[in-house]
């Protein structure tokens, strides 16, 4: 599975980090239980948007939203 996400990572050329596993201490950080989960970190570390499954316009528009933030 790490393999295949890296991989579309790679091939759609998205331009954020993708977490990928379940012992990661970042996953205790933000309280995430349930996995898949997207979100959208300020660059001070706090939570701009979560969800567990988001649409391409949302997150266009959510994206948008905290950029101006």
């Amino acid at each position: 599975m790490r393999s295949r996400v890296k991989a579309d990572a790679k091939y759609y050329k998205l331009p954020y980090n993708v977490l990928i596993g379940r012992d990661s201490d970042i996953l205790s950080d933000y309280q995430i239980v349930k996995l898949p989960r997207l979100l959208i970190v300020r660059k001070d570390g706090t939570i701009a948007f979560t969800e567990k499954y988001v649409t391409f316009e949302k997150l266009q528009k959510e994206l948008i939203r905290v950029s101006k933030q």
